[in-house]
């Protein structure tokens, strides 16, 4: 199976061979950044394929042409994929104000990576046994989840969101695909 990284080279097959960046993914979704222009226009739910390189193997990924636009696809993949390192989402490394609520412990602290999924957040107290409560703040909005820890070092916290809205959740993925679009 293949495994997919932000900011991975790829090529884009629709018929014509296009070379391409991994600019982030959402589940079966990958956001690819066009390094060539096509030489005709990319139809919207075309079959294609995403050529990757992984551990010295060319691989194809089958999937359907999503949403085209500025230099920039969407490829609903198809076949099975592997995402790097175990996540769904991609995630980035945007620090934003976040407030934990862990049982009776509160505190303010700063998001270490964001992704759609969950959050790395600095600890600064005891997240406990139960689910937590975060309030992270977007500019002017703050986005709150119930979220479970799934990893704890003596610096940070691991948490998978449990209930978010889903506007709350296509925010937090923006801001982590546009963290890895090319500049």
């Amino acid at each position: 199976m293949a495994k997919l990284v932000e900011g991975q080279p790829a090529r884009l097959d629709v018929g014509e061979s296009l070379a391409c960046l991994i600019i982030g993914f959402s589940g079966p979704e990958v956001v690819l950044a066009l390094e060539t222009e096509p030489q005709e226009e990319i139809a919207h739910g075309a079959a294609a394929y995403l050529l990757l390189e992984s551990e010295g193997r060319l691989q194809a990924l089958r999937g359907e042409i999503g949403a085209p636009a500025n230099g920039e696809v969407v490829l609903r993949l198809t076949d099975d994929i592997r995402l790097g390192q175990r996540r769904v989402f991609s995630r980035a490394p945007i620090p934003l104000p976040v407030r934990v609520r862990a049982g009776d412990a509160d505190w303010s602290s700063v998001t270490r990576d964001v992704s759609a999924g969950g959050v790395c957040v600095a600890r600064d107290g005891d997240p406990g046994d139960g689910s937590i409560q975060l309030t992270i703040t977007v500019a002017d909005h703050d986005v709150v989840a119930e979220a479970r820890v799934v990893r704890i070092t003596d610096s940070d916290l691991g948490v998978e969101f449990e209930q978010i809205e889903d506007r709350d959740r296509l925010l937090l993925a923006s801001l982590a695909l546009a963290y890895h679009r090319p500049r």
